[in-house]
């Protein structure tokens, strides 16, 4: 039954600073917007539903317009039956921001709006708190089906209310003192049934009027990483200051319309924060006057059935002289921006954790000097948003160190009996440089033996004579 208000956007809340509502005046309790202002027409559905005049709220009925503008900027239609006009206003005026313009300086008397909602359990359209001159007024909006309404006060006491021909109420009473909890309860009926109820927070005026922060919206494209955050401020601001999940940006303010600034922020690579909130500062030369926490809206998220899927890969090499295993590997899929963490588990038992790079490459040496271990692998533990969601089993290596063999004497005794040899057969080999000389040489010799031989064989033949 409980419902939260949706977040009005800045093209709507643009609209409210052409009408000049941006700072709101809270009606007498008591006042009921003019006939003109309002009128009950019957929708596709055959239901009646009531239709407000743009020119007749902004001028005696600003509060209601306000609401409207405020806290059902998703379900506010545009009404204008002269040009055949029956659209979503917020589409319509960040699409045709020109004919938008050209349709109010026109139109202005015919533009008429009317609340649409998509969820049947909400009947409670709108609804506001205020202090003023020690009394608090509540005024609303409800549906057509609500026959009462019910407001319970800060301490306790109810007050009954039966919702205007326009859908209608407005409540005043004397404001509580400082124990009482500054909210009331209101409560919507259809005859004795309770169809819809809202806590509404009770603020003073005066702090109202300090506040500088009038509208923000902000958009974060899960896909593309981007966040956006736009704003209207009173004038007098100079800066505004948008911080999300780690990382701040300044932007300056422009002038929108008269009284009125604007802001607008881009924040590129970020991921989407825990609690999905940004906060919002807003300075006035040099000085913060400002600031507020908004949620952050999320589009194109992933689907979370579809996780992202890791792979580790890894070596781990045992080094026994040094008493350390040498780790590298990768994480497929890693993104440091992510709130994942890596572990390794040594076979010691020893747990760390790991850092790895834009690439998910990573490489650390485990040491376990004093300490011994039977294990034969590692392990890898990666978590996302502290959940489990891979392990890993790495076998250890071990590297293999290749000393030199000492020589011993008697190898050093076969050394010299080589080199010996070694020698004896460059004696026999032929000599490798002129081999025509080397053979002339052998061949006189030769022929000088020969002629010896002669010479016998002639002194052998003078015996015989």
């Amino acid at each position: 039954m409980k419902k939260y208000m949706t977040k009005p956007v800045l093209a709507v809340v643009t609209a409210a600073g052409i009408l000049g509502c941006l700072t709101p005046i809270f009606a007498d309790a008591s006042s009921i917007a003019s006939p003109s202002a309002t009128k009950v027409v019957m929708n596709d559905e055959g239901k009646q539903v009531t239709r407000y005049n743009l020119k007749e709220l902004a001028q005696n009925d600003p509060t209601t317009l306000n609401m409207l503008l405020k806290n059902q900027a998703d379900h506010l239609y545009i009404i204008v039956e002269e040009i055949n006009l029956n659209t979503k206003l917020q589409t319509f005026m960040e699409e045709n921001k020109a004919e938008w313009e050209r349709i109010y300086n026109e139109y202005y008397s015919d533009i008429w709006l009317e609340v649409r909602l998509t969820d049947n359990d909400e009947e409670i359209v709108s609804v506001n708190a205020k202090t003023e001159n020690n009394k608090v007024y509540i005024k609303g909006i409800v549906t057509s089906d609500v026959t009462k309404v019910v407001v319970k006060k800060p301490n306790s006491d109810i007050i009954e209310v039966v919702p205007t021909d326009e859908n209608s109420f407005t409540v005043s009473f004397e404001a509580p003192d400082a124990s009482y909890e500054p909210y009331v309860t209101v409560s919507a009926y259809e005859g004795s049934k309770l169809v819809d109820s809202e806590k509404v927070k009770i603020v003073p005026k005066a702090e109202e009027d300090k506040e500088m922060i009038i509208h923000t919206m902000s958009v974060l494209d899960a896909k593309k990483k981007e966040l956006k955050v736009k704003g209207i401020v009173k004038q007098g601001a100079d800066k505004v200051t948008v911080t999300y999940n780690g990382v701040k940006k300044d932007a300056s303010v422009k002038k929108l319309w008269d009284g009125v600034g604007s802001f607008t922020v881009s924040v590129k690579d970020v991921q989407a924060a825990k609690d999905q909130k940004a906060l919002i500062e807003v300075y006035e030369d040099g000085k913060k006057v400002d600031s507020e926490s908004v949620q952050v809206e999320i589009v194109n998220a992933p689907d979370k059935d579809q996780a992202t899927e890791y792979t580790i890969k890894a070596t781990a090499v045992n080094n026994p002289a040094a008493k350390s295993i040498q780790v590298k590997g990768t994480v497929s899929g890693w993104n440091k921006k992510d709130d994942t963490e890596l572990f390794v588990i040594a076979p010691d038992g020893q747990k760390k954790e790991i850092e790895p790079n834009d690439k998910g490459e990573f490489s650390l040496t485990l040491s376990y000097k004093n300490r011994s271990f039977s294990a034969k692998s590692i392990q890898f533990a990666l978590y996302e948003d502290d959940k489990l969601v891979k392990k890993a089993d790495v076998a250890l290596s071990t590297k293999v160190i290749v000393e030199p063999v000492k020589p011993t004497d008697e190898d050093e005794d076969d050394d010299d009996d080589k080199k010996k040899k070694e020698k004896g057969k460059q004696k026999d080999k032929h000599p490798n440089g002129n081999a025509y000389g080397y053979w002339k040489k052998h061949d006189k010799h030769h022929d000088d033996d020969n002629d010896q031989d002669d010479d016998d064989d002639e002194d052998h033949d003078d015996d015989r004579d």
